[in-house]
């Protein structure tokens, strides 16, 4: 068989999604023994391959995970096994190499992680087949067109500035969100506007010390930010007489700090101790069952009632624990609740569960004070230290992790009804982040710090607007009360996401136009469009005809709007990669027998 013709594949976008992809596509690959020569083209923006721009490891050290090193794996435990020799996680990586003090902790830094991806990749380089050629192509692609079977991947080469055009027979997308803009299209850096922190010893460093800085967003990207401005300019944390942080300043900072946010309302920090084996007594597989089948589902009517009876039962099995009583389950939910009732009248000054505080406790409050915003924090604290078996709010919280992965299920390929969707994406999303995904406690502990030494300053936390002033160049961030204050940088600390309407990538932009793609639209009842592409189950692209495309597949953020809840280093979350890495395999297995039963009638002949 005449197998020298290379079979080209590309992976576009090289963060941990990327490298998920390409360790797949190997194992895959090695299990079959394919003797034909297989190129991997892999495009990344910076050099920071496998782990990305989020894990890139440049970052300081105090940039740390928001989860726990114990979850942190680049593996899978199923076939085809990986064909690297090594295959640690990321606790027995930290042992392996040192780091002894990071690996019995809880959260290490970003770059960390970082460099274990790296290793990782590398782990797998080593034991390429002789028949696998790897291409890296550092630069921006802006564009893919299809040439016949193939694909014509057109990229900025960084080096050289020259636009390159590769082509490839199957493409696997895993870049960042399509809904960001194209860094020609974002706001100046250099200038007052900064529209992404990342990386923040670059995109921060322009912020003169004795400046006022509004800070939009409140969540872990807002937190990056603040402690980029302080501890990342000298700053420094130290433990006072209490055992509290108290923060002592360079003088490099900014002279305030004044974080935004519709709400106002601070993340729930997070301890990283195990979480428990939550069981889930609502939401059963019986009840799973029933409403898969019947799709679509109204988030109101029939999952927000189950998801808050989980929270419900969570909290009072801990509160009546505390109070040395158990709380019984019962089918009848009314049960329960006079369970509750008579358990509050032996115990009027228990605290009771109520959605809307713990959703949002400052919701009739217009404007927030700093020392309103200072106690909730340091309650939160406390109640960290608590933890899941004494604490009922974050016990109750933590049942949102255990909810999340079913409710992916049911939320994918337009599982709820389009206003259900439209309703979740702008509200929901957000807000089971703050409760469940919040920032390590030693952040938050952080953060309070500053706001009593005065940088940070939550004046406008809630509800502000920021306009930019006609006279200069400056930009003021004013409340409903008429208080306002001119302001000398805004920093943008929110993370895109797919939002309606929108579509802004180059790269995006160009597939849709070029037919290789369609936008998703959620037609049930109404109408509703995410922003995001639209994909099959097994993530290949749907183009503008609605046929579906096996060479073009999406994984991992490219993904969010149809799936849910994608940015994270799971490898099982909504794991497209497993699926086009076996077909790229069985693909070029069924191109080779072709070509072998061709040579053998040639030959008859």
């Amino acid at each position: 068989m005449n197998n020298n013709s290379k079979y080209k594949i590309g992976i576009i976008g090289f963060g941990p999604k990327g490298f998920y992809g390409f360790e797949r596509l190997i194992a895959y690959l090695n299990k079959a023994k394919i003797s034909r020569t297989v190129r991997i083209h892999i495009f990344n923006n910076t050099s920071f391959l496998a782990s990305g721009d989020v894990y890139r490891s440049d970052q300081p050290e105090y940039l740390i995970m928001n989860y726990a090193n114990r979850n942190i794996n680049s593996w899978v435990l199923k076939e085809p096994f990986s064909s690297a020799t090594k295959t640690p996680d990321f606790v027995t990586w930290l042992t392996d190499n040192g780091y002894n003090a990071v690996a019995s902790g809880t959260y290490a830094p970003r770059a960390l992680v970082g460099d274990y991806l790296v290793d990782c990749y590398q782990f797998v380089l080593e034991q390429l087949p002789m028949n696998i050629e790897v291409v890296t192509h550092i630069g921006t692609v802006t564009n893919m067109i299809k040439e016949d079977d193939d694909y014509k991947v057109f990229y900025s080469d960084k080096i050289s500035g020259e636009l390159e055009a590769i082509t490839c027979n199957k493409v696997l997308f895993t870049t960042g969100h399509h809904s960001f803009k194209t860094q020609k299209n974002q706001s100046d850096n250099s200038g007052n506007k900064i529209d992404f922190i990342y990386p923040t010893n670059e995109k921060l460093k322009y912020i003169s010390s004795p400046s006022l800085v509004a800070i939009k967003g409140f969540g872990l990207t807002a937190i990056d930010a603040i402690l980029a401005l302080t501890e990342g300019r000298g700053g420094n944390f130290i433990k006072n007489e209490t055992g509290d942080l108290k923060y002592i300043s360079s003088g490099k900072e900014p002279h305030k700090i004044y974080p935004f946010s519709r709400t106002g309302v601070p993340m729930i920090p997070r301890n990283g101790l195990a979480t428990a084996d939550l069981e889930l007594f609502f939401l059963t597989e019986e009840v799973i069952t029933n409403l898969k089948q019947h799709r679509p589902i109204n988030f109101h009517s029939r999952l927000l009632p189950l998801i808050k009876k989980e929270f419900y039962f969570s909290y009072y099995t801990v509160l009546f624990k505390n109070y040395g009583h158990q709380f019984y389950f019962d089918t009848d939910f009314s049960v329960m609740e006079k369970q509750v009732k008579y358990f509050h009248e032996d115990y009027p000054d228990a605290p009771v569960f109520n959605w809307e505080t713990i959703v949002n406790p400052f919701k009739e409050k217009s404007v927030l004070s700093t020392d309103e915003i200072q106690d909730y924090m340091q309650y939160l604290i406390d109640e960290v230290a608590n933890g899941e078996e004494k604490s009922p709010l974050i016990s109750a919280v933590a049942t949102w992790r255990k909810i999340s992965p079913i409710f992916n299920e049911l939320y994918s390929f337009g599982g709820l009804d389009a206003v259900s969707h439209r309703e979740f994406d702008s509200y929901y999303f957000g807000l089971f982040n703050r409760l469940s995904y919040g920032p390590p406690v030693k952040n938050m502990k952080k953060i309070l710090a500053l706001s009593k030494a005065g940088v940070l300053d939550f004046t406008y936390a809630k509800s502000a607007t920021i306009s930019k002033d006609d006279s200069d160049n400056n930009f003021s961030l004013h409340i409903e009360n008429g208080q306002r204050t001119q302001i000398d940088y805004v920093v943008n600390a929110t993370i895109s996401r797919a939002k309606e309407g929108r579509f802004e990538n180059e790269l995006y932009q160009n597939l849709l136009k070029n037919g290789l793609i369609r936008e998703f639209e959620n037609k049930s009842k109404t109408s509703y469009k995410p922003g995001c592409i639209e994909i099959n189950k097994d993530g290949n692209a749907i183009d503008v005809n609605g046929y579906v495309n096996n060479d073009i597949s999406f994984y991992g953020t490219p993904t969010e709007g149809i799936t849910c809840d994608n940015d994270t280093l799971s490898r099982t979350r909504n794991d497209f990669a497993s699926v086009w890495a076996k077909y790229v395999c069985e693909a070029i297995k069924e191109k080779d027998e072709r070509i072998e039963k061709y040579e053998r009638q040639e030959h008859v002949f």
